[in-house]
Protein backbone atom coordinates (compact mmCIF):
# COMPACT_ATOMS: atom_id res chain seq x y z
CA UNK A 1 0.00 0.00 0.00
CA UNK A 2 1.53 3.66 -1.05
CA UNK A 3 1.92 6.38 1.33
CA UNK A 4 -0.50 8.53 -0.95
CA UNK A 5 -3.16 5.39 -0.39
CA UNK A 6 -2.85 5.23 3.28
CA UNK A 7 -3.33 9.02 3.80
CA UNK A 8 -6.83 7.95 1.47
CA UNK A 9 -7.67 5.74 3.59
CA UNK A 10 -7.26 7.89 6.71
CA UNK A 11 -9.11 10.46 5.38
CA UNK A 12 -12.18 8.44 5.06
CA UNK A 13 -12.55 6.21 7.82
CA UNK A 14 -10.87 8.48 10.76
CA UNK A 15 -13.97 10.45 10.75
CA UNK A 16 -16.55 7.31 9.68
CA UNK A 17 -15.42 5.74 13.18
CA UNK A 18 -15.18 9.02 15.48
CA UNK A 19 -18.81 9.57 14.30
CA UNK A 20 -20.18 6.28 14.84
CA UNK A 21 -18.36 6.62 18.27
CA UNK A 22 -19.93 9.73 18.88
CA UNK A 23 -23.14 7.48 20.15
CA UNK A 24 -21.22 7.01 23.35
CA UNK A 25 -20.98 9.37 26.45
CA UNK A 26 -17.98 11.58 25.89
CA UNK A 27 -16.78 14.38 27.51
CA UNK A 28 -17.39 18.15 25.49
CA UNK A 29 -14.03 18.36 24.28
CA UNK A 30 -14.71 14.87 22.23
CA UNK A 31 -17.48 16.20 20.14
CA UNK A 32 -14.95 20.01 19.17
CA UNK A 33 -12.39 17.47 18.10
CA UNK A 34 -14.79 15.77 15.80
CA UNK A 35 -15.68 19.06 14.56
CA UNK A 36 -12.41 19.81 13.59
CA UNK A 37 -11.85 16.11 12.27
CA UNK A 38 -14.65 15.56 10.48
CA UNK A 39 -14.93 19.52 8.76
CA UNK A 40 -10.85 19.51 7.84
CA UNK A 41 -11.30 15.89 6.60
CA UNK A 42 -14.35 16.92 4.35
CA UNK A 43 -12.48 20.18 3.41
CA UNK A 44 -9.74 17.99 2.02
CA UNK A 45 -11.70 15.46 -0.04
CA UNK A 46 -14.56 18.12 -1.19
CA UNK A 47 -11.47 19.46 -2.86
CA UNK A 48 -9.45 16.61 -4.20
CA UNK A 49 -12.97 15.45 -5.56
CA UNK A 50 -12.89 19.02 -7.53
CA UNK A 51 -9.45 18.47 -8.71
CA UNK A 52 -9.91 15.20 -10.40
CA UNK A 53 -12.89 16.19 -11.86
CA UNK A 54 -12.26 19.32 -12.83
CA UNK A 55 -15.93 20.11 -11.81
CA UNK A 56 -18.53 20.75 -8.52
CA UNK A 57 -20.08 16.98 -8.60
CA UNK A 58 -22.10 15.60 -5.97
CA UNK A 59 -19.47 14.53 -3.50
CA UNK A 60 -17.88 18.21 -3.75
CA UNK A 61 -21.00 19.36 -2.24
CA UNK A 62 -21.76 16.90 -0.11
CA UNK A 63 -18.79 17.25 1.51
CA UNK A 64 -19.27 21.11 1.52
CA UNK A 65 -22.81 20.43 3.37
CA UNK A 66 -20.91 18.27 6.08
CA UNK A 67 -18.44 21.38 6.36
CA UNK A 68 -21.27 23.59 7.37
CA UNK A 69 -23.48 21.20 9.45
CA UNK A 70 -20.18 19.78 11.30
CA UNK A 71 -17.97 23.28 11.13
CA UNK A 72 -16.71 23.75 14.83
CA UNK A 73 -16.60 28.35 14.05
CA UNK A 74 -20.41 28.93 13.90
CA UNK A 75 -21.52 25.38 15.80
CA UNK A 76 -24.76 24.33 15.12
CA UNK A 77 -26.91 23.47 18.73
CA UNK A 78 -29.07 20.57 17.82
CA UNK A 79 -30.62 17.99 20.19
CA UNK A 80 -28.77 14.96 20.65
CA UNK A 81 -31.52 12.81 18.80
CA UNK A 82 -30.61 15.19 15.89
CA UNK A 83 -27.21 14.85 15.81
CA UNK A 84 -27.46 11.14 16.03
CA UNK A 85 -28.74 11.05 12.82
CA UNK A 86 -26.30 13.21 11.21
CA UNK A 87 -23.16 11.22 12.84
CA UNK A 88 -24.61 8.39 11.10
CA UNK A 89 -25.67 9.70 8.10
CA UNK A 90 -21.84 11.35 7.79
CA UNK A 91 -19.96 8.39 8.57
CA UNK A 92 -21.76 6.76 5.89
CA UNK A 93 -21.18 9.34 3.20
CA UNK A 94 -17.41 8.93 4.56
CA UNK A 95 -17.36 5.32 4.28
CA UNK A 96 -19.50 5.04 0.68
CA UNK A 97 -16.87 7.73 -0.78
CA UNK A 98 -13.57 5.49 0.26
CA UNK A 99 -15.81 2.52 -1.66
CA UNK A 100 -16.61 3.92 -4.71
CA UNK A 101 -13.32 6.27 -5.23
CA UNK A 102 -11.53 2.79 -4.68
CA UNK A 103 -13.74 1.44 -7.24
CA UNK A 104 -12.98 4.06 -9.44
CA UNK A 105 -9.52 4.19 -9.07
CA UNK A 106 -9.11 0.02 -9.15
CA UNK A 107 -11.31 0.30 -12.56
CA UNK A 108 -8.96 3.11 -14.51
CA UNK A 109 -5.87 1.07 -13.28
CA UNK A 110 -6.20 -2.21 -14.98
CA UNK A 111 -5.96 -2.46 -18.43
Amino acid sequence: MTQNAIVRTALHWLPAIMLVFAFGHWPYGYYMLLRVVVSVTAILLAFDTYRSANEMTLWCATFAAIVIVFNPLFPLHLTRGVWGVLDLAAAALFAGHFFISRADVEDTSTP
